[in-house]
């Protein structure tokens, strides 16, 4: 009987290491890992104990390893703190840094710390630049995802040209935040009926917003746009949240962007206030996208942190801005008397005017804007460390200046001191001496 129970007891122990081991598949790395990294595929967490959004990573990084349990991508981390020379190699200066590592060649994830988005960006650094699909089966549940993509139709009966080789260099370039695709016409047939794009050539297209688009070449011609800078432009759908994950990708892209400025609460809700102002601006984008497609990027912050930064104030909420890319300089709707919330007249007026270069610009990447940024920038910084942790930052804060302090007094009290102590003997010796000459 106490037998029974021992195995009993030990098959309960078994399950539970097994469990466990399960439960995390996250590899702890040490400095050896510089020696093995030539062998598989990595994606790895770069962290420091003391790093609050580190330990806000941990749990979706052990669910991202368990999302690729599938694959041959090994996920660990390593303790920059610990192992300093690894992420010297990797010129790692801030915490949590995300790298996808495939022998000497390391690619950074710069999107949002969400488990979906950083296991899709694996799987695309794991694959080909362009995936080809020639079950059309599977392609349809690639449309039926939503998601941006580009695709290029690989028919032997169309006349091939030199657009396969630069669609494969723009996938290469953007394969860290965009799907590439390679099908037959057969498979987009249906689609391209619905966009009214049948074609008797090889073709790229974009597939958002429920639609496909056709890359023109005589673009080349007309407005010197390439398939590179045409992929950068329409990576984007029409409207979309602004996160600082995407953020510096829109900046790239040449397009202002048009931010309506709304604060989520603790679960990510909005209040109907809000919800109506992001519609307002969604409608705007959606229904006149002949027309601001070419100019303008539209999307929705849920915090207003971002939108704070650009404008060096803390902006109302709702609000709208345009931030345009190229310059950083900030255009503001102007509110009638009375007015809180911009109307979509204002918010139309000002696109117009930003399109023709005849609204007010404001802001800049001057040296005074940069200094005002930054000065902003801490302010806010130290605000939110105070209104976080008010003893913590007076600790922090408190410190340094005290230290200072007593510093300064030390020096000052010991020259007093030193001083002092110099006259009283110099007392001492004029007393004696009078006194010898008394005597």
């Amino acid at each position: 009987m106490a037998l029974l129970k021992l195995c009993n007891i030990c098959l309960i122990v078994v399950l539970f290491l097994i469990g466990t081991v399960a439960s995390n598949r996250v590899l702890e790395l040490s400095d050896r890992f510089l020696d093995v990294r030539g062998n598989g595929v990595w994606l790895i967490m770069f962290y420091a104990p003391w790093c609050g959004h580190c330990k806000n990573l941990e749990p979706i990084w052990n669910q991202v390893a368990q999302s690729l349990v599938d694959t041959e991508i090994r996920v660990g981390r390593i303790d920059c703190t610990r192992f300093s020379s690894v992420a010297s190699e990797y010129s790692v200066s801030g915490f949590p840094t995300i790298l996808f590592v495939k022998g000497h060649k390391s690619v950074e994830y710069r999107g949002d710390r969400d488990r979906y988005e950083i296991v899709e960006f694996a799987r695309r650094m794991d694959g080909p630049p362009v995936r080809y699909f020639g079950n059309c089966g599977q392609f349809k549940e690639v449309i039926e995802n939503k998601k941006v993509f580009f695709v290029y139709l690989d028919d032997s009966r169309l006349q091939e040209t030199h657009l396969r080789d630069n669609y494969t260099r723009a996938a290469e370039e953007f394969l860290a935040v965009m799907n590439f695709y390679s099908t037959s016409i057969e498979c987009m047939a249906d689609r391209l009926r619905s966009a009214n794009a049948m074609t008797n050539k090889k073709s790229v297209f974009v597939c958002k917003d429920g639609s496909c688009f056709r890359y023109d070449e005589d673009l080349i011609d007309s407005h010197n746009i390439s398939l590179r800078d045409w992929v950068n432009k329409e990576r984007f759908p029409a409207f979309m949240k602004i996160s600082t994950g995407n953020f510096h990708q829109l900046l790239k892209t040449g397009k202002c962007v048009v931010m309506a400025v709304l604060e989520e609460n603790q679960i990510g809700g909005l209040t109907l206030k809000m919800f109506e102002f992001r519609d307002v601006v969604e409608a705007i984008a959606v229904n006149n996208k002949d027309l601001y497609h070419d100019d303008f990027l539209f999307g929705w912050l849920g915090h207003p942190e971002i939108a704070n930064s650009i404008a060096m104030e803390t902006l109302p909420i709702p609000s709208l801005i345009v931030l345009n890319t190229s310059s950083y300089q900030f255009y503001l709707p102007k509110l009638e008397e009375g007015e809180k919330v911009p109307s979509p007249q204002s918010i139309l007026e000002l696109l117009d005017q930003v399109k023709n270069h005849t609204a007010k610009a404001l802001g800049g990447e001057s040296f005074r804007y940069r200094l005002i940024r930054a000065y902003f920038g801490a302010k806010t910084a130290l605000f939110g460390m105070w209104k976080g942790n008010p003893v913590l930052t007076t600790v922090l804060l408190g410190l340094p200046f005290g230290l200072f302090s007593i510093i300064c007094y030390t020096s000052c009290c010991t020259d007093i001191l030193a001083a002092n102590e110099e006259d009283e003997e110099a007392e001492l010796a004029e007393a004696a001496a009078r006194h010898q000459k008394r005597e």
